[in-house]
């Protein structure tokens, strides 16, 4: 048996039995009415992060099988007769293949991170109180360990937390768990080269910053209705460059094959869509996002989390989109 089959088996074992648990339907439509912040940075493995529409399955194993406490899809359950995704029967020690997931749960978010980078996939993260792992772990993944992904695929880590201290004493202050790769921003208005000079009445930088999560040369951030808890966004911005912008343009060019008609914002050609969690895919209930090229070598992106884009409305929501888009502009 060769190290791949050993894998394939290990997985088959811990994977049998599991299945949904009858509240699966209402816990989903619950999480994926509040988003956390869209990531795939590798910078963001201490966020909690998204920017997007899916969520970590809970899943529950049948009485003949041992559960692991917490488990979510893709959760590393151990317990008699459930091998270890990196073990087999001889208790031998096998590497993950290239193109695999591998087991991450109840590791370390930083050493995840470093983790998912090295074997090339990009990430994505949510955060969960929780007092069933200690806190900074990973507590669930998704795709399962031993699924089959290639290079650059989204894996979506589920981060435990404890609860926050109150609003009031980390006013002002930047989110230690939340990544800093741009520094203080100020108002969060300028990154990755351009400015934002409109933004819905009552929202605030939300104090952190990605760099290079959606490709290289890529930046992002966003900005929140007070209160909200560190990791939730309102409105979230991806500024892409170079070869980052060559992305987002193939992708505006998919969601043109998808029927999607062009609006204008600010003079510009934009694309006014519902998306996906992967972001190249329209989807009736997902994220609406505007996406437009500003410049030569320069794409933008803006999200409006559904939490936000339900208080506003519909109508209201896609208004402010396209001000917020007709009021970005290249950084002098």
């Amino acid at each position: 048996m060769n190290v791949e089959e050993a894998l394939r088996d290990a997985m088959a074992a811990q994977v049998a039995g599991v299945h949904a648990s009858p509240s699966l339907g209402q816990a989903v439509r619950r999480r994926s009415r509040r988003h956390v912040v869209r990531f795939r940075t590798a910078g963001a493995a201490v966020l909690t992060a998204a920017v997007a529409v899916g969520v970590p399955v809970a899943l529950t194993a049948r009485p003949d099988t041992a559960p692991a406490a917490g488990s979510l899809a893709g959760t590393g359950a151990t317990g008699p007769g459930v091998p270890a995704a990196s073990a087999v029967s001889s208790g031998d020690t096998v590497a993950t293949p290239e193109g695999v997931v591998p087991d991450v749960v109840g590791k370390s978010a930083a050493e995840v991170n470093a983790l998912l980078k090295e074997a090339g996939y990009t990430v994505r993260v949510t955060k969960v109180v929780t007092d069933e792992a200690p806190a900074g772990t990973v507590f669930a993944q998704m795709p399962q360990p031993g699924t089959a992904a290639p290079a650059g695929a989204a894996v979506t880590i589920t981060i435990a937390t404890t609860a926050g201290p109150t609003p009031s004493a980390t006013e002002g202050a930047q989110d230690p768990q939340m990544p800093q790769d741009l520094g203080d921003l100020g108002d969060g208005r300028t990154l990755g080269g351009v400015h934002v000079g409109y933004l819905p009445e009552g929202l605030e930088w939300g104090k952190w910053s990605g760099k290079d999560g959606f490709g290289k040369r890529s930046y992002t951030t966003g900005w929140v209705e007070p209160g909200l808890e560190p990791g939730m966004y309102s409105v979230q911005m991806i500024v892409y460059r170079k070869d980052a912008a060559s992305v987002l343009a193939k992708r505006m060019q998919g969601y043109a094959a998808q029927g999607a008609e062009p609006v204008g914002a600010g003079g510009r050609k934009a694309y006014l869509v519902s998306l996906s969690e992967g972001g190249d895919r329209i989807l009736d209930g997902g994220t609406r996002t505007i996406a437009w090229t500003l410049a030569p070598g320069v794409g933008v992106e803006v999200m409006i989390s559904p939490d936000y884009a339900a208080k506003l409305g519909k109508a209201a929501a896609d208004r402010e989109l396209k001000k917020i888009a007709a009021g970005v502009t290249l950084d002098k």
